[in-house]
């Protein structure tokens, strides 16, 4: 089993070691941390990396002097750069040299706190693994000025110079499908943690990737998606890990531990002790391998994950999102699209022009990053991935099409799955109060009295058992639809597919 990880040894066999920026206070302080030394050399000198994955990287810029950027480039634009003048291999042997930096102000002056240490390069796979990614970038064309503009306007096609998870989802399926891109890199799993990574962390916060962020967001698909190719081999076949399946694979991961030790670091990855790991806090655990000493800040891109999208834009700014409100959602909102929904079905020269805005391509056939572009810019009520993802599936599942779109004939299911889910989402949310996206067995049972369900007491911890097949004592939102379905047939999909 290919699990990608594997051992950077052009730089090490060289005897390159890792430096470890520190001192830095303010503007520009995330240069602070450990940089790993890089399979690949820029301008025929070695280069370093963050262990974060993010875009911070010491080189030389072939005159003289070091530079941190984030980009490897020519070093014109940069977060700080020092004089060479020792000539010899890294900046960690210049005696006498300030690092040049600018305070909060803008003006750049020496800082003498800011200072630039060897330390032995790291032995960890997973650091290796992502020391690894800017070659792979390298390898695809993803590193000169030219592609990347290229590609960004492929990717911001309307030209607003921000994109969406939507936009994003687009251009890995279209590359992927292209054989541009390998196909290991269209997991959407993997793409929603780039996303979230890119900005939350990596980015200003509101819920779009600007021009500025497409490098790091580049970073982060390919990270994450290495990632999740590992996640998936130890996983069975339910997106999430128990203690056995990852006490198994820690050999293949090239990990060497005990079943003990096994066991233990198994619990640390367990933040709810509920017997089992998902993704998100797969991806949590790995962070900690790579970067311990990180800020916890770092961590707002897995906090989102596990919070259910309850991060919301701060203010309404003046970009593409100045037409998007945040409201408080009830059932009777979702009562009230319905209507109109079923109003539309009725007539097909008002349901056209529905369908046309979101297959804008004529094709007559529409993906997932199609459906969330609408739910995105016309109906924001309808914006939770997990919904959009099941009435995704369920659509594509009643159409007998044995593809991956959702077809013009199965357009007025789709809006009946997109009503329904997001209902049942919402009532979801409401009950996970701790927003894990899971349900305990007292938030179940809240669920149930909210959907009319007469149970007792005992009725109901029977009925959460069922739900709860492997006994973990949760059940995530996949399970609680299936559930819900079976119970409740969903009378709007009649009502919109007869008409």
């Amino acid at each position: 089993m290919q699990m990608g990880v594997r051992t950077v040894q052009n730089a090490n066999s060289e005897g390159v070691h890792g430096l470890n920026i520190d001192g830095k206070e303010g503007r520009h302080s995330m240069i602070n941390g450990i940089y790993e030394p890089m399979e690949q050399r820029h301008n025929d000198r070695p280069c370093w990396c963050a262990r974060a994955v993010q875009s911070t990287y010491i080189f030389h810029t072939a005159q003289n002097r070091w530079v941190i950027s984030k980009r490897l480039d020519d070093g014109s634009k940069c977060y700080a750069f020092m004089k060479d003048t020792a000539k010899g291999g890294d900046p960690s042997e210049i005696e006498g040299e300030d690092w040049i930096c600018p305070d909060n102000d803008g003006n750049w002056a020496a800082d003498e706190a800011v200072s630039c240490t060897s330390v032995p390069p790291a032995n960890d796979k997973f650091v290796q693994l992502r020391m690894s990614l800017d070659n792979e970038l390298k390898q695809l064309g993803l590193v000169d000025t030219a592609s990347l503009k290229q590609l960004w306007k492929r990717l911001d096609y309307n030209g607003n110079n921000v994109v969406s998870l939507a936009e994003i989802d687009k251009m890995v399926v279209e590359l992927v499908e292209g054989n541009i891109w390998p196909a290991w890199l269209n997991n959407k799993p993997a793409l929603m943690r780039a996303y979230k990574k890119t900005i939350l962390k990596d980015g200003d916060g509101d819920s779009w990737v600007e021009k500025k962020e497409f490098h790091a967001l580049l970073l982060n698909i390919f990270w994450f998606n290495k990632l999740w190719q590992i996640f998936d081999a130890l996983d069975g076949d339910d997106r999430r890990i128990d203690a056995n399946e990852f006490c198994r694979g820690l050999g293949q991961m090239g990990l060497q531990m005990s079943p003990q030790e096994a066991h233990a670091e198994f619990n640390k990855i367990d933040m709810n002790h509920g017997g089992q790991v998902l993704f998100v806090e797969f991806c949590a655990y790995i962070r900690k391998r790579v970067t311990p000493d990180c800020n916890p800040n770092f961590d707002k891109d897995i906090v989102s994950g596990t919070s259910c999208g309850s991060h919301m834009r701060k203010s309404l700014g003046h970009k593409a999102t100045h037409t998007h409100t945040v409201t408080k959602k009830s059932l009777s909102k979702f009562d009230q699209l319905e209507t109109t929904f079923k109003t539309m079905c009725k007539d097909n020269k008002k349901l056209k022009p529905l369908w046309d805005r979101m297959d804008f391509n004529g094709n007559h056939i529409v993906s997932l990053a199609e459906i969330d572009k609408l739910a995105v810019e016309k109906y924001p009520l309808l914006n939770h991935k997990p919904a959009l993802m099941r009435a995704y599936k369920a659509t594509i599942k009643t159409g007998n099409d044995s593809d991956e779109w959702v077809h013009k004939k199965d357009f007025k299911c789709l809006l009946g799955n997109l009503i329904y889910f997001n209902k049942i989402f919402w009532l979801f949310d409401n009950a996970d109060g701790d927003k894990d996206r899971r349900l305990t067995e007292k938030e179940f049972k809240w669920c149930m009295a909210c959907l009319g369900e007469k149970m007792s007491e005992s009725e109901a911890s029977m009925e959460f058992r069922r739900v709860d097949r492997n006994g973990g004592g949760i059940i995530l939102f996949d399970e609680f639809c299936a559930y819900v379905t079976s119970r409740k047939c969903p009378e709007s999909m009649t009502e919109f597919t007869t008409n």
